[in-house]
């Protein structure tokens, strides 16, 4: 009897250790997951940030340019 005391000892500590294994895996794969999420929302905000600084740039660019072909129309005009 003395020998099946240890053995039962082992196999409830075994069991809970896996046990507690079956719990931690799935909180840590959904604590992964919302991680991801949150990463990629906040990477996506900065992306759309970047997006519209860009199309400003070339708007702006394109309105330079119209000005400066105005100015050119102008300066071909005025020296004919």
């Amino acid at each position: 009897m003395n020998s099946t005391v240890p053995t039962a000892k082992k196999s409830h500590t075994k069991l809970l250790f896996i046990l507690s294994l079956g719990i931690l895996i799935p909180v840590t794969l959904i604590a992964l997951v919302f991680f991801a999420a949150k990463n990629d929302a906040e990477n996506q905000k900065e992306y759309d940030r970047i997006r519209q600084q860009q199309a400003e740039k070339i708007e702006f660019q394109k309105q330079q340019q119209k000005i400066q072909q105005a100015i050119d129309t102008k300066q071909t005009v005025s020296e004919s």
